[in-house]
């Protein structure tokens, strides 16, 4: 790596700290309903307006040792973290695409992005003007790469017609596909809380964002950033999950989830050291369909008995990390 690279990847990981600031203060005044713009920088707990030297991106949070220069009340960790996070982000973007459309496409998306996760682990909201910002630009985005792609093939072949299929399969045409494809999966489920408790399983803006990436991805990658996003939430959120149900006693819910983990991991063992005939296989996984049916159903009736605890997990942070995933997974192997 020469150093002119290594330069030019210092100045876009600065650039990145510099909108990761930029993100704080769109999420944090988003919450506040304060305008991004005015007034000024200040101090959440005793309102004093902060000086330009502790804005700087994590040093000012190093150097003031996580405090307000002035009431000395601890500053959020989400500071530094979603600084570094799109420095990080937006200096891989950079190398995978260089100086092109492709990465302040790919910078804007992965703005809204953090967002959108920012404002849902903080309060548990996601406000619509972000998610319909994020399904707008990965459209555009759709919009641009099926130019270039067409601009490209009538130059290598000026005489040349296009297919009509070229017309229907297409990044636009994948991208509204996905759109609502991943709108629509995620309303169902959503919906089918009605069905069970009254209630709904995921809140509206989880549609939204599902729509979002599924403009981003298409809708064949959107199923698979669906499944990632299962398993980041249990991943994730598990302990919090039960800690909830202990403090609730919530004991029935607590224990049919228990016996759907463990006869998961027992069902999944067995499979690795013993070969189950078919009728086996069938019986065994009708067993786990059903005890996970009946923890869904305890689940569904908790949140409808107790509304403070609705959002057991917020879904849509597990998706944005998912599709942080596929993003960084695409950047090292295409």
């Amino acid at each position: 790596m020469t150093g002119t690279l290594i330069f030019i990847l210092g100045l876009v990981f600065i650039t990145g700290l510099c909108i990761g600031s930029f993100l704080n203060v769109v999420i944090l005044r988003a919450l506040s309903e304060e305008s991004i713009v005015f007034p000024a920088s200040k101090c959440p707990k005793c309102q004093t307006p902060l000086k330009w030297w502790h804005n700087i991106p994590v040093l000012s949070y190093i150097f003031l040792r996580g405090r307000c220069a002035f009431c000395k009340e601890h500053i959020s960790i989400q500071y530094p973290i979603i600084e570094l996070l799109t420095g990080i982000i937006f200096t891989l973007i950079f190398m995978r695409y260089g100086l092109s459309f492709n990465t302040l496409f790919m910078w804007a998306i992965s703005a809204l992005l953090i967002v959108l996760a920012g404002t849902d682990i903080r309060e548990k909201v996601v406000f619509d003007v972000h998610a319909y910002s994020l399904i707008g630009v990965a459209i555009l985005y759709a919009i641009f790469l099926t130019g270039m792609s067409f601009y490209q093939m009538h130059q290598l072949m000026p005489d040349y017609n296009l297919p009509k299929m070229s017309l229907l399969f297409n990044p636009v045409t994948n991208a509204i596909l996905g759109a609502i494809v991943g709108a629509v999966v995620m309303e169902i489920c959503a919906r089918i809380g009605y069905l069970i408790a009254g209630t709904r399983a995921f809140g509206e803006g989880d549609t939204l964002i599902a729509a979002g990436l599924g403009a981003i991805f298409g809708w064949y990658q959107f199923l698979f950033v669906l499944a990632l996003s299962i398993i980041v939430q249990v991943i994730i959120f598990l302990p919090m999950f039960v800690k909830g149900l202990v403090v609730n006693k919530e004991w029935k819910t607590l224990t049919s989830f228990s016996m759907f983990v463990i006869f998961a991991l027992l069902f999944y063992g067995v499979q690795k050291f013993v070969t189950l005939n078919s009728i086996v296989y069938i019986i065994c996984s009708l067993i786990l369909a059903v005890i996970g049916i009946v923890s869904c159903i305890c689940i569904l009736k908790g949140m409808k008995e107790n509304p403070q605890n609705r959002t057991y997990l917020p879904f849509g942070p597990a998706m944005v990390f998912a599709a942080f995933f596929m993003i960084i997974l695409q950047i090292f192997l295409i």
